[in-house]
């Protein structure tokens, strides 16, 4: 049975929903600044490396001239903005609690950013001078064939966007499955807090775990509590929390078990927090 009134239970989801819709709305916008910003890391990378490139497809002197060498701005502000804009994307993405993908996400934005920059960069790339071979260096001496390096690099605009964009591609892939994965387990969680046996139980043990996610301490947290056969158990999780309202042992804790599967930690939902003491209707 319920301990919560289904019309106040009705509003608090509505809520949600229209919080996490503003909050989808905004991690968007920051997604596609994040892209932005990256693109102008592609570009620029252009602006930069194109004298590099002549370096190896053509002959020392004029042909190692590059109309770019002064403009490394683009690629600078690209950096700087896509690295602050990113702490930004991933705090948005966090919000919408999708777990390991929210760390994911500025990822792929950023690498099909840099992919969509060098493609735009494609057709300014300094032609060489003698395709397939570097001229002369005196007037009368034999041109010299390219080697495997000038290949590499008279193919580079071709073939680099094509990488930071598989490389982005296969990011995205693994973000959707855990972002998939997070939300089956949100709803096995919520459907075990519906239709599990609650007990109280009590924080035993806390470690942590030395990550920071958004400034919050990610813990490791051992709860103990006696299931429905009054057998004392222990279960622990992890979890990331604000600072100042971190876990400590001896504070009280729920703890949502199925009385058929009370082995399977992964099957035990835990809470903690002021809510925990608070909480009526224990059985």
């Amino acid at each position: 049975m319920s301990t919560i009134d289904p019309r106040i239970a009705r509003a608090q989801r509505e809520e949600r929903s229209r919080r996490n819709g503003a909050a989808s709305a905004v991690a968007v916008i920051a997604g596609l600044i994040h892209l932005g910003l990256w693109a102008l890391v592609g570009f620029g990378f252009g602006f930069l490396y194109d004298s590099m490139r002549l370096m190896s497809i053509n002959q020392v002197g004029e042909g190692w001239s590059s109309p770019y060498d002064d403009v490394p701005w683009l690629f600078i502000v690209g950096i700087v903005g896509g690295s602050i804009v990113g702490f930004l994307f991933t705090a948005r993405l966090a919000r919408l609690a999708l777990g390991a993908a929210a760390l994911i996400g500025p990822f792929v934005t950023a690498f099909f950013g840099v992919a969509l920059g060098l493609a735009l960069f494609h057709p300014l790339w300094t032609p060489p001078q003698s395709f397939g071979q570097k001229l002369g260096f005196l007037d009368g001496e034999p041109a010299e064939p390219w080697g495997f390096d000038a290949w590499l690099n008279y193919s580079l605009p071709d073939w680099l966007p094509i990488v930071f964009a598989a490389l982005g591609a296969v990011l995205l892939v693994v973000a959707l499955l855990t972002a998939s994965a997070r939300r089956r387990k949100e709803k096995r969680m919520a459907a075990l807090i519906e239709t599990g046996r609650r007990v109280r139980g009590s924080v035993s043990e806390v470690r942590p775990t030395g990550l920071e996610i958004n400034g919050s301490p990610h813990l490791e947290f051992t709860v103990a509590f006696r299931d429905h056969l009054g057998t004392e158990r222990w279960v622990t999780k992890k979890g990331t929390f604000p600072q100042g309202s971190e876990p400590r042992a001896g504070d009280p804790a729920l703890v949502w078990f199925d009385p058929e599967r009370v082995d399977d930690q992964k099957n035990i939902v835990v809470g903690v927090g002021p809510e925990a003491a608070a909480e009526p209707g224990i059985g």
